[in-house]
């Protein structure tokens, strides 16, 4: 056999012999959780009580960071809002003092705005700065029933 070949048939056993040795790993190591769903399916005891409203009401969660330059504009847009619609509350958390929720609540970018009802479900969910008005549409169905009965 010449080099040439010689070479090739080791290049292939090593690479047969790593994708074997992966496999093996991938295998053996336990699944991840999955990230929170993204409307609603966060376990009551998952979200921690202080995230929720003590009255059973709805919460406007905000999710900041320190280097965020939109999360001034959304605390803004959620405090009027939150004034403005009875039962809600706003709430302001950053990730440097809570980085579970980066995992908990499946949060990729900051602002990220969770309407949370008082049994600590997710109702909506809106990455970035939220249109006033849209916001308010959206939140509209869920004041009658923030208790999550329903």
């Amino acid at each position: 056999m010449t080099a040439a070949v010689v070479t090739l048939v080791v290049i292939v056993a090593l690479g047969a012999v790593v994708l074997a040795v992966g496999l093996l790993l991938r295998r053996r190591r336990p699944p991840e959780e999955a990230p929170a769903a993204r409307t609603g399916d966060i376990p009551v005891p998952r979200l921690p009580a202080d995230l929720t409203a003590r009255d059973g009401g709805l919460v406007l969660l905000q999710i900041s960071s320190a280097f965020c330059t939109h999360c001034r504009d959304t605390r803004s847009v959620l405090g009027d809002v939150a004034a403005e619609l009875p039962g809600l509350v706003h709430r302001d958390v950053d990730l440097a003092a809570r980085p579970e929720l980066v995992r908990l609540l499946g949060v990729a970018r900051t602002p990220t705005t969770l309407l949370v009802d008082g049994r600590g479900r997710e109702l909506l969910r809106v990455d970035g700065v939220p249109r006033r008005a849209a916001l308010v549409t959206a939140i509209a169905p869920h004041l009658g029933r923030s208790t999550g009965d329903g």
